[in-house]
């Protein structure tokens, strides 16, 4: 309870630093690995949008970094550009409702509440799938509290790897389209739950932060508790078929460094849970 206290502390004040030069805040993210006799898989849990002054690279994420002949991230490196244009692609709903027509009469409350934090333009919302709704929320709060993906880190990595291959376990298309495919029932609880817990960034940065496996679970449960669809979809599918890809992987020779969002790596629903289902032994090394 102490060490996660002192993690909220820190976060909140990387988080809450308005000066010029806010002090630099140390975290200690869980690191795995997975190996045979001649290949290394590192399993690294993410935050895909970091404030500036969040200082991550330990060590031993380093030296793992360093010896890694390849990057594999869920989605490949994408220009600007081109993901608005897939984003929009898939985003724009066809004749749907205004976005608080759509919500039970308990959720407008908290839905004028994100709008009047972030600034969003509820004109533009109307306009979006529900789940496009949660996602552009989501990242308005995000934004809000002084993190963006240009210090997220798969971008550091991508710096950190330059020269090197990189792979990736989906497409930005396909994760779209499983936000997409979702049900207006399903897309609706997902806004639902987004409105319902502003401060999610906040428990799951800290949560990252200082390794703390449990919370990070505990994140999962919240979001997708009493949401078997959401959860298939969103978490346990795309965990399966990760841990399918990394098993796989073992049978090559190589070192990989494999980073995908932290919550996947968490709970006993988790890549590194159903890796150790077929037998491979993980460690946590950090």
């Amino acid at each position: 309870m102490r060490t996660q206290l002192i993690a909220v502390m820190l976060i909140a004040a990387a988080l809450d630093a308005g000066c010029d030069r806010p002090r630099p805040v140390p975290a200690r993210p869980a690191l795995f690995v997975v190996k045979d006799a001649d290949t290394t898989i590192w399993l690294f849990g993410t935050v895909h949008a970091l404030p500036h002054n969040v200082v991550w690279r330990t060590p031993a994420i380093k030296r793992a970094i360093a010896r890694a002949d390849s990057l594999v991230t869920e989605i490949p490196a994408v220009d600007a550009r081109t993901a608005a244009r897939v984003y929009d692609s898939y985003a724009r709903g066809e004749r749907v409702a205004p976005v608080a027509g759509r919500l039970p009469a308990t959720a407008r409350p908290a839905y004028r509440a994100a709008l009047a934090r972030t600034g969003l333009d509820p004109a533009m919302l109307d306009r979006l799938d529900s789940w496009a709704v949660a996602t552009a929320i989501e990242q308005a709060e995000v934004e809000r509290q002084g993190a963006d993906a240009g210090h997220g880190v798969e971008a550091v990595l991508a710096a950190d790897t330059l020269g090197k291959p990189r792979l990736a376990l989906e497409s930005l298309a396909g994760q779209l389209a499983l936000l997409d495919g979702l049900g207006p029932a399903d897309q609706r609880q997902l806004l639902v739950r987004q409105l319902a817990d502003p401060n999610d960034y906040r428990r799951t940065l800290a949560a990252w932060a200082w390794g703390d496996l449990a919370a990070l679970a505990a994140s999962n449960d919240r979001l997708f508790a009493g949401a078997p669809t959401l959860e298939a979809t969103l978490l346990t599918g795309r965990n399966a078929r990760w841990a399918r890809w990394i098993a796989a992987r073992l049978h090559r020779p190589g070192a990989i460094f494999v980073a995908v969002g932290a919550g996947h790596l968490a709970g006993p629903k988790s890549v590194i849970a159903m890796l150790r289902a077929r037998g491979l032994r993980v460690a946590r090394v950090q």
